[in-house]
């Protein structure tokens, strides 16, 4: 989901007025800012939105120009991996274990703190992760702890219901009894 849905939710994250935002004819991402300038493309308006905030997301994003350059790969990577592939079976499936073999050794995509990048990819698999069993989401422990992370804070979850993540509610799904 790195599309006008995306931009307008991380745009709330940033605390950033949206603007005008819609895909032009040749399908791409734009935004039409308050000054009537148009930036096109996801990666290109997500830059735009951390220039525009205050934000202590926008300031982890932006604070060396070596983070600025991870976070733009990582946002390039769920625009060009993340998203399409999580609407795949099979891909979606090596892209769950991917992120969660990386999150492993890391609490965020780049650096210590949330970031640009920890939101696009958030939003791009939102939707997958909603769709996994509790079973599929043991299985991505790492991957959990980090999505579960991030859905705590209100200026991401927006009004989303969470997600269980707890191991309890397992219980309830396994209906068989073991001795």
């Amino acid at each position: 989901m790195c599309d006008v849905a995306a931009v307008q939710k991380i745009a709330n994250c940033l605390g950033v007025p949206t603007g005008k935002v819609q895909l032009n004819e040749e399908q791409v991402v734009t935004r039409t800012s308050g000054q009537n300038k148009l930036v096109a493309g996801f990666t290109t308006i997500l830059e735009s939105l951390a220039r525009e905030s205050k934000s202590e997301t926008a300031q982890n994003s932006t604070v060396s120009r070596e983070v600025q350059a991870q976070v733009y790969q990582w946002i390039e990577y769920a625009v060009l991996y993340v998203a399409p592939g999580s609407k795949d079976k099979h891909v979606s499936k090596q892209l769950l274990a991917d992120l969660n073999k990386l999150f492993i050794s890391k609490s965020y995509f780049v650096g210590h703190f949330i970031t640009l990048a920890d939101l696009a990819v958030y939003y791009a698999i939102f939707d997958l992760v909603k769709s996994l069993t509790p079973m599929d989401k043991e299985n991505y422990l790492n991957l959990s702890r980090w999505f579960d992370h991030l859905q705590q804070r209100p200026e991401i979850q927006q009004g989303e219901p969470l997600l269980n993540f707890t191991t309890i509610f397992l219980h309830n799904w396994a209906t068989g009894t073991h001795i």
